[in-house]
């Protein structure tokens, strides 16, 4: 019982982690292109260990970052519910995929959550969905995401093997 515990204490300061580098991490000029990595981090958890981070994890750090980033309160949290709800039901397929097939899906789930944004209430235009800039920052943002994957899951596996103990 004592292990869990402290696993969940280092499961959720990688996710904390995660959430600074999300705020602090590139200026305000490329914010809407840089990858979200509560989300990246939030995924290879729910993938490593879909027994100790799931649902609630996904809800409580994205009200967390709704709260911290000033956007529409529960926006972050239901994106962020729905992409590990797809990775929990897709969970055994999504993990011995190879890591670039990994980085696609990812691409793919990214670009979609960008497109959700575009519905936020504070920064609604008329036409943003079909505005190409906003398409061309959707797809860099999807892009770099999955270009960060790789990287952030084999540090997060490097993390996991050294600090989570069964």
């Amino acid at each position: 019982m004592r292990n869990s515990r402290k696993n969940k204490v280092w499961i959720y300061l990688s996710l904390i982690v995660a959430i600074s580098l999300d705020l602090f991490l590139l200026p305000d000029s490329v914010i809407s292109w840089k990858p979200l990595f509560t989300l990246l981090f939030l995924i290879y958890w729910n993938m490593a260990l879909p027994d100790k981070v799931g649902i609630f994890e996904a809800l409580f750090f994205g009200v967390v970052l709704d709260l911290s980033t000033g956007t529409v309160l529960g926006l972050h949290a239901v994106m962020f519910v729905l992409i590990t709800y797809i990775c929990q039901r897709f969970f055994y397929q999504f993990r011995v995929s190879p890591i670039w097939q990994q980085a696609t899906i990812l691409f793919f789930l990214f670009f979609v959550f960008k497109q959700v944004f575009a519905f936020d209430l504070y920064s609604l235009q008329k036409d943003s969905l079909i505005d190409s800039n906003y398409m061309l920052t959707s797809f860099i943002f999807a892009l770099s995401s999955a270009f960060v994957w790789p990287l952030v899951f084999f540090i997060l596996r490097g993390y996991r093997r050294k600090q989570i103990r069964y």
